[in-house]
């Protein structure tokens, strides 16, 4: 950690993301914020006397900015994939069982999360069960309680909105500086249209933000459009599907989309006319790909969103349905399964992240002013025509070696 004057991180590649690459760069820290950016020794010039820690031959990036993550899960034991509807209804099943071993799954996943170089974390759990693991870990990061209107008391609408307010209250008191709770509507399969209004309105009028799972599965485009498939009875009292719309007009309706939503997946049959709606009304996207092909879902139309100016972050999703929470190896598959180029994959996973979660001015880029929120990776490219690509390649293969929130490392095996 810096001392009281700061400290300068500096490395032999520096990516600020919002602005070219420096070499035998530096970054200036003080009371866990960016005070300067930019060429080493102009750092050293200008501020005589402050101590370096010299990284080496590697890169320091930003740290990553995970939109929609679960903790609670594990690697073993996960349900088989391929069908949607049929690992939720294994999850669901599995429940009771869960709940011996969700708070240690949560500190695990935050973890490895951290010692792949995530410092910013949106997190949705039942009723925001993971925040007290996520607040502990030193992370960053929001906690979206999801609710279920059947759960709750005489299932009304008003009564499990304003039981899910009064939980996210309470989540409220006593947190680490950094860390927020927020309310997710689950989906359109579990809540229903009247709940669904009612918790953005409230929302809204609260200043909070909201968290969704939309247009994840060919399941739910299903339920929405026709009442009818796998989801139709997956909590035995969602009767309101067959709407004759898909998802994303749906949300619109029953006024769950704008600029404070985050829409998790966008998977499947997400339309041209749908991406329309998106950026019209503001929302910001999160792409799980990993999760998306290991539950048999569709491609989200990324490319498309982003070119009209919709705000897209990258999500790990949760163990039970993503390989890994390493954030930049979820952005490496994006990359990949899209086109892009490592430019534009560093800049998702990061200041995509942020601005999607409406944070842009306090995160996802190395600029003055800013939380001092990095990871350093094993990398060190030189002349090549992709040097972020190489990055985040290294990155994605466990390549990161140190990750710092607010100016303290986490995690540091750099030996530097």
């Amino acid at each position: 950690m810096e001392g009281a004057r700061g400290e300068i991180l500096a490395s032999r590649v520096l990516f600020p993301v919002t602005a070219p690459l420096l070499r035998e760069g530096g970054v200036l820290v003080r009371d866990g914020r960016i005070l300067a950016v930019g060429r080493l020794e102009e750092l050293r010039r200008e501020h005589p006397g402050l101590p370096v820690r010299h990284f080496g031959e590697r890169a320091i990036v930003p740290g990553a900015v995970n939109v929609h993550a679960h903790l609670g899960f594990r690697r073993k034991d996960r349900p088989e994939g391929g069908s949607f509807s049929r690992w939720l209804a294994r999850l669901i099943e599995r429940l009771p069982e869960k709940e011996a071993w969700t708070a240690e799954a949560a500190r695990d996943s935050a973890r490895e999360a951290i010692e792949a170089g995530t410092t910013f974390m949106a997190e949705s759990s039942p009723y925001g069960e993971c925040l007290p693991q996520l607040a502990a870990s030193g992370l960053a990061g929001f906690v979206f309680a999801e609710f279920f209107p059947h759960e709750i008391g005489g299932g009304t609408p008003e009564e499990a909105v304003e039981h899910i307010v009064g939980r996210v209250r309470e989540l409220r008191g006593g947190l680490p500086e950094r860390v927020e709770a927020h309310v997710s509507v689950h989906a359109p399969y579990t809540v229903d249209p009247e709940s669904s209004r009612l918790a953005a309105r409230r929302v809204r009028e609260l200043g909070w933000r909201l968290a969704i799972h939309l247009s994840e599965s060919p399941e739910e485009v299903e339920f929405v459009r026709d009442g009818t498939g796998g989801l139709k009875d997956i909590f035995a009292r969602n009767d309101w599907g067959g709407v004759g719309l898909s998802p994303v007009r749906y949300a619109e309706r029953v006024e769950l989309l704008g600029p404070e939503t985050i829409a998790a997946h966008l998977a499947t049959g997400v339309s041209e006319e749908d991406v329309a709606v998106l950026a019209r009304t503001g929302v910001a996207a999160a792409h799980c790909p990993r999760s998306n092909e290991y539950l048999g879902c569709g491609v989200s139309p990324v490319p498309l969103m982003l070119a009209s100016g919709v705000r897209v972050g990258m999500g790990t999703d949760g163990l039970w349905s993503s390989p890994s929470m390493n954030l930049f190896e979820e952005t490496l598959a994006a990359v990949r399964l899209h086109g892009f180029d490592g430019e534009t994959g560093l800049r998702l996973a990061t200041h995509g992240g942020a601005r999607a979660l409406g944070l842009e001015g306090e995160v996802g880029s190395l600029e003055a002013g800013k939380w001092a929120d990095l990871a350093v990776v094993d990398a060190s490219p030189g002349a090549g025509p992709d040097p972020a690509r190489e990055v985040l390649e290294a990155a994605a293969g466990g390549g990161v070696v140190a990750t710092a929130v607010g100016g303290r490392f986490l995690h540091d095996r750099s030996g530097a």
